[in-house]
């Protein structure tokens, strides 16, 4: 029973997270794209709000890792802290994404030299689009490798889900690898082709965990060790 309500928890969690990270999408525009003045006064709640998003983005991604860990554990200690502690890294790089956006409508509420500190502001967005987003995303596909090599040795989940995030996390490791060194733009077509196979990929997890939850039958990987052979007389 504890580990149906872990994985409808975490099910929750993945759902959670991805919605506040496609609203801040909407909500905050294309990232890279600078909105003249005018629309950021009039866009002050939008702005806002999806800054909002970006912190419940990564608050649904911390409480994954804690949740999940006792089950991955079984089946592998080193890579459940691996799992926890990539996650980890991708929230601290995840959160910054916030503070640009904000800066922006706090510097429209000040009329002092307001156009060179609005600039200064676009600048912090567009740095942390160029390195705070791929490497958020470098550490989310490192914690994408080690969970689901977990869930695909341990047969946890189905491994034709596994499998297919282990397949998906190549792409969308590459789109952060171009990204960050300038090859690719976030407004590019290609970069929502790169990154959607592993979104869907992972709400179809994120299904699975709220409707079926992690095979019961599942025994960990000691007990599979430590199990007696069983002689015939």
């Amino acid at each position: 029973m504890r580990r149906r309500t872990t994985a409808r928890a975490v099910g929750v969690l993945f759902i959670i997270a991805t919605a506040a990270g496609v609203l801040s999408v909407v909500l905050l525009g294309q990232p890279g794209t600078e909105l003249p003045r005018e629309a950021v006064i009039q866009g002050a709640r939008t702005t806002t709000t999806g800054a909002l998003m970006v912190v419940i983005m990564a608050a649904a991604i911390a409480m994954i890792p804690p949740l999940i860990f006792p089950v991955l554990k079984e089946h592998g200690e080193s890579p459940a802290l691996g799992y926890v502690v990539f996650r980890t890294l991708e929230v601290v790089l995840v959160l910054p994404g916030a503070i640009g956006p904000l800066m922006v409508v706090a510097v429209n509420r000040d009329p002092s030299n307001v156009d060179a500190r609005l600039q200064a502001a676009y600048s912090w967005s567009q740095t942390y689009d160029a390195w705070g987003y791929p490497t958020s995303s470098i550490f989310f596909c490192l914690s994408v490798l080690l969970l689901n090599w977990v869930l695909y040795r341990s047969r946890l989940v189905p491994r034709l889900i596994s499998a297919w995030a282990l397949i998906a996390v190549v792409p969308y490791l590459a789109d952060g690898l171009l990204v960050m060194f300038g090859v690719l733009g976030l407004s590019s077509p290609l970069h929502t082709v790169l990154i959607v196979p592993l979104m869907v990929n992972e709400m179809v997890l994120a299904l699975w965990l709220l409707i079926r939850g992690f095979d019961p039958a599942t025994p960990p990987a000691g007990a599979r060790g430590n199990e007696m052979p069983i002689k015939a007389y």
